[in-house]
């Protein structure tokens, strides 16, 4: 496996991210992005990439403007911002010599999963992945993420939300490729109501696979449901890829 560090420009600032590649090429292979969820980075989703590495797909891993090793202050920037940051690193990473532009994933988890939700309907994603995925009202798009969060918690686990009136959902409404939902038991961040918006919302055509993580928080914190989550990533790409 080949690894490389990037850096992705954006706005005039630098994404900082990693290219893994399997290490029999073909001419042309499916690839992933992976994107972490709010305050994290993408340390945790490296092991995660290998896993699907393995299964013959490029992948990518980020860190969104202010988090990790990326330009920026994490309370400058809105979800308008993160999804500029999301749409750019699919580029980048379609872009690459050796990528099959049909065959493009994302697995993302909490905001990362709101903001794959929206992507889906401004580039093609023929694999998308979502785990304990968060849901935000559509008002204040453009404002800091990090003051919304701070003026009240509930402003990312929307529950009474639908399709009609939420632009994550409206868009996951229209998607009809490989879909897999990851859902932590335990999960005391984004509660079960919000997965179920989004179950609720994936288009019937869609090929949904949904699983639950048993005794697991919102954060994966033990190294057993980092393990689990991890195995779900790696049968499920198995399957898809192959």
């Amino acid at each position: 496996m080949k690894i490389q560090k990037v850096s992705i420009p954006v706005e005039g600032q630098q994404i900082k991210g990693t290219l893994l590649f399997p290490k029999k090429l073909k001419t042309k292979n499916p690839a992933v992005l992976l994107i972490h969820g709010w305050s994290s980075k993408e340390d945790g989703y490296l092991p995660r990439a290998k896993a699907i590495v393995k299964h013959g797909a490029i992948a990518l891993t980020i860190n969104l403007r202010g988090h990790g090793t990326s330009d920026g202050n994490l309370e400058d920037f809105s979800r308008k911002d993160h999804l500029k940051d999301t749409v750019t690193a699919y580029d980048f990473l379609a872009s690459q010599k050796k990528v099959d532009k049909t065959k493009m994933g994302v697995v993302s988890a909490s905001y990362g999963g709101y903001l794959t939700s929206i992507l889906s309907s401004k580039r093609k994603i023929k694999y998308m992945v979502l785990r304990a995925p968060a849901l935000y009202q559509d008002k204040d798009f453009d404002i800091p993420t990090a003051s919304l969060i701070r003026e009240d918690e509930r402003v990312y686990r929307q529950t009474k939300l639908s399709a009609k009136d939420n632009i994550a959902l409206r868009a996951i409404s229209k998607y009809k490729n490989n879909f897999l939902i990851v859902e932590s038991e335990l999960d005391d961040i984004c509660p079960k109501q919000t997965t179920q918006n989004y179950l609720k919302a994936i288009n019937s055509k869609a090929k949904i696979t949904h699983e639950i993580i048993k005794g697991a928080q919102h954060s994966l914190k033990t190294k057993k449901s980092k393990q689990t989550f991890i195995d779900i990533l790696s049968k499920w790409f198995k399957e898809k890829l192959l």
